[in-house]
Formats: structure tokens, C-alpha cells, sequence
């Protein structure tokens, strides 16, 4: 017997484009990995697509950043090898195979592929391949919560 999820008892099917996060910051092929640790330390999200042209060519998340990272190429005595890891280059570290999704496509197909996966994310793409937004789990979570965040915790006082 197929499993029923809380969106079929609702009866209603959010699109992906109902819930993703719209303003996504791409990087290039060829930008560093110093250059990127930034770009996430200044905007606090997790992931960002990896460009070659127009065209998606892979995913890089903090993770990668900090498994690529010399933990002393912030030190003042770093060395060569520690300081060049912030030279790496985005081809060098990114997730090569990225699984997309369409903002027509359901939140419940996307959850199910990034459960299936194991992804945390996954980038919105329109047919043509132009990037329209990402859809994290976060996202997904947010779509399932009624009340905004500030409003649940003055609920639970009452």
C-alpha cells in the first residue's frame, strides 16, 4: 500500500516556484575557493551552482569549501600549500552530477528526490536551462509551517 504524506490528507500540492528561494548567487567555473568561502560567510546559505557560460555545470556546497581548506590558511605562519588551497578553483571541488528540478514540479516530488538522493538542495531550473531559484530543505520545511517562526514561539507562552 503506497504511504499517504501529510500534503495528501491537506489535499494540497505546492509547486516548487511556491516556495524556492528566488535570489540565488551563482559562481563561475574558475572562481577560487577563497573567493567563495566568502561569498557563503557573508550570506549565510550552504549551497551555490557552479556555472560554465549559461549552463549549470555543478554544485558546491560550505562542506567542500571546508574539506578543500588548509586549517591553516587563515594562520599568520601559513605556508605555501595552506595559502594556495584558497586558489583552488571551483572545477577542481564542485559536485559534478547535480540533479535539478522544474518550479512547476510539486514541493512533495522535490522532498521525495532530495530524500532519495540525500541532497539538501536542489537548483530550479526552467526548461530552457536558466536558473529561476533553489529549493532547499529549509524551504520545504517552511512550506509545512502555517504560522511565521516569530508567532509560533508567542503561541507556545499563551
Amino acid at each position: 500500500m503506497a504511504r499517504k504524506t501529510l500534503l495528501h490528507f491537506l489535499g494540497e500540492f505546492m509547486t516548487v516556484a511556491e516556495i524556492m528561494t528566488t535570489e540565488v548567487i551563482t559562481a563561475n567555473m574558475d572562481d577560487t575557493l577563497g573567493g567563495i568561502r566568502k561569498v557563503f560567510e557573508l550570506n549565510h546559505f550552504h549551497h551555490i551552482p557552479i556555472f560554465e557560460g549559461n549552463r549549470l555545470s555543478g554544485i558546491v556546497s560550505d562542506r567542500d569549501v571546508l574539506k578543500n581548506l588548509s586549517s591553516r590558511a587563515d594562520a599568520g605562519n601559513a605556508n605555501n600549500h595552506a595559502l594556495n588551497t584558497l586558489n583552488k578553483k571551483m572545477h577542481q571541488i564542485m559536485t559534478r552530477k547535480v540533479i535539478t528540478i522544474n518550479p512547476e514540479d510539486t514541493i512533495e516530488e522535490a522532498a521525495a528526490t532530495m530524500l532519495e538522493k540525500k541532497f539538501n538542495c536542489l537548483p530550479v531550473l526552467e526548461p530552457s536551462g536558466a536558473i529561476v531559484g533553489i529549493v532547499t530543505k529549509t524551504d520545504l520545511l517552511r512550506s509545512l509551517v502555517v504560522l511565521p517562526v516569530g508567532q509560533l514561539s508567542s503561541q507556545k507562552s499563551k
